[in-house]
């Protein structure tokens, strides 16, 4: 996954400064269930270029574990109804 600094956010599709956010967080990185599962470098560049606004509501709605387990790509986040309708709302802002 290539690193993006401005473009467009790959939840909402506004055009914004943009972060990286790893789909497995970067605190289970080294746990082992995460390593087995996964493996280093997938877990370095599985991730989404998301503006602030989308990348820290990601956080407030999910725990670490749970993302690294169960909204580890952008489908299994979608398919949360409480995320879904924050995506639908955030896309009708500016």
């Amino acid at each position: 996954m290539t690193r993006i600094r401005y473009g467009d956010c790959e939840i909402c599709g506004r055009e914004k400064s943009l972060s990286f956010h790893h789909l497995i967080p970067c605190n289970l990185h080294k746990k082992k269930l995460f390593l087995r599962k996964f493996g280093k470098e997938e877990m370095k560049t599985r991730g989404l270029n998301l503006c602030r606004m989308c990348h820290s509501t990601i956080h407030k709605f999910f725990e670490l574990k749970d993302l690294g387990l169960h909204y580890n790509t952008k489908d299994k986040l979608m398919e949360n109804e409480k995320f879904a309708n924050y995506v639908k709302w955030v896309k009708k802002q500016k």
